[in-house]
């Protein structure tokens, strides 16, 4: 992935997609869903629906495949509780990041957030209200087990007020990235998806800004499960595209919910976000759910930006190539077929390992 010092292209060059991108490539101006949808219809011709509907979401085939329906607002609202927090010293950076856990009103799952400059005051403070807010006849033990910030060193009960938590400043929006767990690729090495490359590079990101969150959602293969996803691998391999194999198993394209993130979001006191990503609909869902993106940064795989894959840093061109069939056809049907915003290379559209996509 290109990080976001690095020039990277919007495969969009509308007129008014032009006017928000900046000589990086990256959305400048504040993202609505308006200028999102103003982005989509060049995706058209690429086979992907590019009607939106009044509020700006995007519809058609998109609004059939994805779980999330109209009257979103009017759902109640998705409650988060952070139930533990704890460092975790990391190989990206120097400092000591913070692992929190959430449970929610919405499914039954721990979905996490890796936070990147946890601190409880100061301008664009990242905290947990409901991990940080004093409970009822609790003890500085029970705040320490949970990882909440010390308010004493007694282990009387505390009847203390709740914190005075700052309110975050909107023109200090942190990098974020909304990462749906893989398995197959942040486990094992799969190369057919480049959910791996894009989880380390957005970390990479955030260590050297020292400051951002990866939200971390249980939601597998596109939120179907990984026995779903598995199946799905094997239509693949039969010739179906990503899209298409999980219609044939009787699923949306994409089945996942970014509710929860945006709670979890507004839980942290982060109320903005420069978002790490190529999916339009996690933009659209963010507008939605009242969050602010200020920026949406690509990304971008390395291998297309330098010819190299990390990890492999010492095969040549053809033997990379080789290995990335997979992954490069499954990008090549996010864009054409879900209307994913990223650049192509010429020589991958061309190449006949992604023909039948």
């Amino acid at each position: 992935m290109t990080p976001p010092t690095a020039q990277a292209q919007d495969i969009d060059n509308t007129t008014a997609t032009a006017q928000l991108l900046s000589q990086l490539g990256y959305l400048r101006e504040e993202v609505t869903a308006e200028s999102v949808s103003a982005s989509v219809p060049s995706l058209h011709s690429a086979g992907f629906d590019s009607d939106t509907d009044g509020d700006g979401s995007l519809a058609g085939e998109q609004e059939t495949e994805n779980k999330e329906v109209d009257g979103q607002d009017e759902r109640e609202a998705v409650q988060v509780q952070c139930v533990v927090r704890t460092r975790i010293p990391s190989e990206f950076g120097n400092a000591t990041h913070s692992l929190l856990m959430y449970t929610n009103s919405e499914d039954d799952k721990e979905h996490l957030a890796l936070v990147f400059g946890y601190a409880i005051s100061g301008p664009g403070a990242i905290y947990s209200r409901t991990l940080e807010a004093v409970r009822e006849n609790e003890t500085s033990r029970d705040r320490a087990i949970r990882g909440a910030t010390p308010l004493s060193t007694s282990t009387v009960p505390i009847t203390a007020p709740e914190l005075n938590f700052p309110t975050s400043n909107k023109d200090t929006a942190p990098l974020a990235r909304i990462h749906s767990c893989c398995f197959t690729g942040e486990t094992l090495g799969s190369l057919r998806c480049d959910c791996r490359e894009q989880l380390v590079e957005a970390m990479k990101c955030m260590s050297v800004e020292g400051r951002g969150v990866v939200l971390y959602l249980i939601q597998e293969g596109r939120g179907i499960g990984l026995k779903e996803k598995l199946r799905a691998y094997n239509l693949i391999d039969q010739g179906y595209d990503t899209r298409e194999a999980n219609i044939q198993l009787g699923h949306p394209a994409d089945a996942r919910s970014y509710r929860i993130a945006a709670a979890i979001l507004r839980d942290l006191n982060i109320p903005s976000v420069r978002l790490l990503t190529n999916n339009p609909h996690k933009i659209n869902s963010m507008i939605s759910d009242g969050v602010v993106v200020s920026e949406r940064i690509p990304m971008i795989p390395a291998s297309w930006t330098t010819g190299i894959l990390p990890g492999l840093e010492d095969e040549g061109a053809n033997a990379i190539g080789s290995k990335l069939q997979d992954r490069d056809g499954y990008l090549v049907a996010k864009v054409k077929k879900m209307g994913h915003i990223l650049d192509i290379p010429s020589e991958i559209l061309a190449g006949t390992s992604v023909a039948r996509f």
